[in-house]
């Protein structure tokens, strides 16, 4: 066999070991134990009960840092059931670290070192609810903003369908969605003079006059492909794509497109063209709507992990000041993160992660600063955006 061939050969056989390797799923290592009675001396059962029963208290673990102690015990049953029987599937690999029989000779005891799928996990509690219903059902707005002049037409047969089909993915997931008169009015506002604004400031502000707590933006493209050498077929192509924002913030959380190409019969009419494309729309809204979702779900858990980010902006103040509202921010009892984003003589800028709502931070960090002596004038909120200007002093701009 020629040299040529035998690395042609290893290649091939390198690439093939690449495709048929596990993936690795993400997860933790975690230290449990458990404890099973022997019955009639049956150490042997004894011991491979108590080792399933430690896998369930690591699953346990795993669970706990994903939804916290309240949503657990509201939740037993269905987690008893749904996610700790199915305990030695999320346990991809566990050691006997000890083991050991009581001194009464009535338990047989077992300790592991386990590594646990919480990735699996994760998406298994997403898949009943439980995650959804920690981050509160959120309220959003479906929002069809046209990028291009060969945009569809928002009152179109092929809109509507890309609207129910995205709609209803999320509706499913446990998310609620805002009565269309909302919509409506949003739609008539940024319409007003023909003109239309789809900057993600301008819908975040009126998403959150509506109390959103997330908004998505899509478009949809339909056209007919021209060309082929047959006389009875022709074609159409449907493309969509969809935004998640956070109105709070005005942050783009995920964005995801597709597109679907359909064969159609040539000279068959409008109407049943529009229908053709309708049903591509409801199918690609889905599928996109389904892998956005993802994203989607995982920022407003993350929200409950390591808090909500505000944006902080302070002017007016001298540079002592300056310092002591670092320094208060960065002891606030809800603090997850503080990040100084720009600072002069006279203002500062900055990020804040915190573990609670929007008026509870306010409140707080107003009583922690006039305790530290800042009296300041709170002249701006707009969504997670605060501007407060020292007591007494006017807008600078």
């Amino acid at each position: 066999m020629s040299r040529s061939v035998k690395t042609i050969l290893c290649l091939w056989f390198l690439f093939a070991t690449l495709i048929v390797a596990p993936v690795p799923v993400l997860g933790e290592t975690v230290t449990a134990s458990g404890q099973a009675v022997i019955l009639d001396g049956n150490r042997i059962t004894a011991r491979a009960g108590a080792i399933r029963l430690a896998q369930r208290a690591a699953v346990e673990q795993g669970v706990g840092t994903l939804i916290d102690s309240q949503t657990r015990v509201e939740n037993f049953e269905v987690l008893s059931d749904r996610i700790y029987s199915r305990a030695t599937g999320y346990v991809t690999r566990y050691e006997v670290i000890s083991e050991g029989i009581s001194p009464d000779g009535s338990t047989y005891t077992v300790t592991i070192s386990a590594d646990v799928q919480t990735a699996s996990i994760e998406k298994d509690l997403r898949a009943i609810g439980i995650l959804m219903e920690q981050v509160g059902n959120p309220r959003f707005m479906a929002l069809y903003i046209p990028e291009t002049g060969s945009s569809a037409y928002r009152t179109s047969r092929v809109v509507h369908a890309a609207e129910r089909a995205i709609t209803g993915v999320f509706a499913r997931k446990g998310f609620v969605v805002l009565d269309s008169i909302f919509a409506d009015t949003v739609y008539s506002q940024i319409e007003r003079g023909g003109r239309i604004d789809g900057t993600m400031d301008h819908l975040s502000t009126l998403a959150r006059k509506h109390q959103a707590d997330l908004l998505l933006v899509y478009d949809v493209h339909a056209a007919t492909q021209t060309g082929g050498g047959s006389r009875y077929f022709g074609g159409l192509l449907v493309e969509l794509s969809l935004r998640a924002v956070a109105p709070a913030t005005a942050d783009l959380i995920a964005q995801k497109s597709g597109d679907i190409y359909i064969k159609t019969i040539r000279n068959a009419g409008q109407y049943y063209d529009n229908m053709q494309a309708s049903n591509a729309a409801d199918r690609l809204g889905k599928a996109v709507a389904e892998a956005l979702i993802g994203d989607t779900l995982a920022y407003f858990e993350r929200s409950l992990q390591v808090g909500t980010r505000f944006d902080l902006h302070f002017r007016n103040f001298s540079q002592e000041e300056i310092g002591t509202i670092i320094d208060v921010a960065g002891e606030l009892p809800g603090l997850r993160n503080r990040q100084v984003r720009g600072q002069t003589s006279e203002y500062v800028h900055m990020d804040i992660s915190y573990q609670g709502q929007k008026l509870a931070f306010q409140d707080e960090l107003l009583r922690a600063l006039e305790r530290r002596g800042i009296h300041c004038t709170l002249h701006q909120a707009l969504g997670n955006r605060f501007l407060f200007f020292r007591e007494g002093t006017r807008n600078p701009y």
